[in-house]
C-alpha cells in the first residue's frame, strides 16, 4: 500500500481500504507492521532518494490506528508462541514467527474486546497466520 512506485496492486489495495473506511469499518494495523514496512522504505529511499513511500506510510497513520506492542500483547504472544512450538506449528518462515505471533496475539485480544464483531487479520500470508487467527486475503473481504 505504501509502495513508492504506484504499483497497481498498491493502488488497488488503497482503493479497497478507503472503501471499507467510508463504510464505517474499523481498520487497525500493528506497530510491528509499521516497523517492518518503514525499515524497508527507509532502505529503499537511501538508494533511490525518494521518500514517497515513507510519506504514504505517515499519511496512513492519520487514517487508521496502529496498535501498540504492550505488555499484555507480549504476554499473549509468549503463550501462543510456546503453544505453537509444542505442537510443531511454527511458521513456514521461522525468522518471522515472532512478528506473526505478535499479530495473532493482537488479533486475539481485539477479538476478546469486540464480542459479536468479526475481527480478521488481512494478509497475504494465509498459510501461517490462519493457524493462529481468523485470517483472509483482502480480496475476499468486501461489504
Amino acid at each position: 500500500m505504501c509502495n513508492p512506485n504506484s504499483h497497481p496492486k498498491a493502488i488497488e489495495y488503497r482503493k479497497w481500504l478507503y472503501k471499507l473506511l467510508s463504510r464505517g469499518v474499523i481498520v487497525n494495523t500493528s506497530e510491528i507492521c509499521m516497523y517492518e514496512v518503514k525499515r524497508g522504505l527507509i532502505l529503499a529511499s537511501q538508494s533511490t532518494g525518494s521518500c514517497e513511500g515513507i510519506e504514504r506510510l505517515n499519511d496512513l497513520r492519520r487514517v487508521i490506528d496502529f496498535l501498540p506492542i504492550t505488555t499484555k500483547v507480549l504476554e499473549e504472544a509468549s503463550i501462543l508462541w510456546a503453544s505453537a512450538q509444542s505442537k510443531s506449528q511454527g511458521t513456514s518462515n521461522p525468522k518471522n514467527i515472532d512478528v506473526d505471533i505478535i499479530l495473532c496475539a493482537q488479533w486475539k485480544i481485539l477479538q476478546e474486546e469486540s464480542p459479536g464483531r468479526r475481527v480478521v487479520v488481512v494478509t497475504e500470508n494465509l498459510r501461517d497466520l490462519s493457524r493462529f487467527a481468523d485470517a483472509d486475503s483482502w480480496k475476499n473481504i468486501s461489504l
